[in-house]
């Protein structure tokens, strides 16, 4: 961890450091190799270093959550997956998550929210949930998993993600030594039709066999406690939670999310020390 003096820079280096050493983690990312070692190890390792509640980066995330389903009897196609992840993590190791020195004004609590429908056919098509909260600008917390329930539509899917999502933000919403005031949250999706059901009292029947856990998104909505807005999807940050991304948007994604490379600042330290 760096702190300055209106900003922290968190780090992974840690958790990676030993994987470093390893000479087949040290080869260009396009290049492929079978898995060197303990898989089932390796990949609860980077489950810690990328998940929700204790992770230091956020953008390996999604790929560690698709492939925990084969850590029983991983297959070779699986086993290179993983392999490029934790390459992609040991060559990212200079890459921090900087919380502070955002803009302050606007809206103080902003989450992002997105599902890909029956996205997992080895779960019994259930589909997969993605968010990212942000306080003034930097983001706090972030999540990425299979849902619980089977989801008949996107609409649906994307419900269900989006009261996860909601409860976080109001958890966040609540913590009154933040002094946030009376900013309301505000919860961004790209699917008009999960607006129009928390919205809507209409559209109600629409999802009536949902689980009554998931309505407290209508509820909230309903009660002024949250504000659901439309974002499309090249500008929802949470969209590659939840699929594979290219490069290009992986890149823009760590700038949206207040990613930052400290190499050359690493660097200079190590040289004044010596």
């Amino acid at each position: 961890m760096i702190q300055y003096d209106d900003s922290v820079d968190i780090e992974h280096l840690e958790y990676t450091k030993e994987d470093i050493h390893n000479e087949e983690f040290q080869e260009p990312i396009d290049k492929v190799y079978p898995w060197p070692g303990d898989h089932k190890t390796k990949l609860e390792k980077n489950q810690v270093l990328t998940s929700s509640d204790d992770s230091m980066t956020t953008d390996g995330d999604s790929g560690i959550n698709t492939f925990a389903c084969h850590m029983s009897h991983p297959t070779e196609q699986a086993m290179q997956a993983v392999l490029r992840i934790v390459r992609y993590l040991n060559q990212t190791k200079d890459e921090v998550l900087r919380i502070g020195g955002q803009d302050m004004s606007g809206n103080v609590v902003k989450a992002y929210t997105d599902a890909n429908w029956a996205s997992d056919p080895n779960m019994d098509r259930k589909s997969t949930s993605g968010s990212i909260v942000k306080v003034y600008g930097s983001i706090i917390t972030w999540n990425s998993h299979v849902q619980k329930c089977v989801a008949s539509s996107t609409v649906e899917a994307k419900y269900i993600a989006s009261s996860s999502a909601a409860r976080e933000a109001l958890f966040h919403r609540h913590l009154r030594g933040l002094r946030f005031g009376d900013h309301m949250p505000t919860l961004f999706t790209n699917n008009t039709g999960c607006i129009q059901v928390a919205k809507d009292p209409a559209m109600h029947s629409k999802l009536k066999h949902v689980d009554t856990k998931y309505h407290l998104l209508r509820d909230h909505v309903q009660e002024g406690d949250i504000v659901m807005e439309y974002v499309k999807t090249n500008d929802n940050v949470a969209d590659f939670l939840t699929k594979p991304v290219s490069q290009h948007l992986l890149t823009w994604t760590q700038q949206h999310l207040g990613m930052a490379n400290v190499a050359p600042l690493v660097h200079s330290v190590g040289e004044g020390e010596s």
